[in-house]
């Protein structure tokens, strides 16, 4: 079990281990209500996913998913991390998108249900903390 500090938003440091065992960390949003993890592009690309260098969002490549926000619907690709981990907590084989953040946000990376789904978060206002945990039974991969 993590316990963190909330701040203006909730973030977190996370270490993510791409393809070929490239490794980066970065500081992430929390945000349960985004359906996908998300990455930029660079960082995908330095994270050994060369494809992104090549990325075309008119394109029908297997990878290529179209997803709602309150913008609209957008076009980005579909990679899988090899391991995400949280602190003690370490998580195999999740799907990020990867799609250019703004730098203004302050924050490198979006943590969504692609990986929120394994773990169950406490929000404490009160306290300003949030408690993140991993999940046990079925969810667990």
């Amino acid at each position: 079990m993590e316990e963190v500090a909330l701040g203006m938003f909730p973030t977190v440091f996370v270490r993510m281990t791409g393809r070929g065992g490239g490794v980066r960390e970065f500081r992430a949003l929390i945000d349960p209500g985004a359906e996908y993890c998300v990455i930029p592009k660079v960082d995908a690309f330095f994270l050994g996913f060369s494809e992104i260098a090549n990325d075309d969002p008119t394109g029908q490549a297997s990878n290529n998913l179209t997803f709602a926000t309150y913008n609209g619907y957008g076009k980005a690709i579909s990679i899988v991390m090899a391991q995400v981990e949280l602190g003690r907590m370490s998580f195999k084989k999740v799907e990020f998108l990867a799609l250019d953040i703004p730098q203004v946000t302050g924050f490198d990376v979006i943590l969504g249900r692609s990986l929120l789904q394994f773990m169950k978060l406490e929000f404490d206002y009160p306290r300003a903390t949030l408690r993140i945990e991993e999940r046990t039974g079925e969810l667990k991969h």
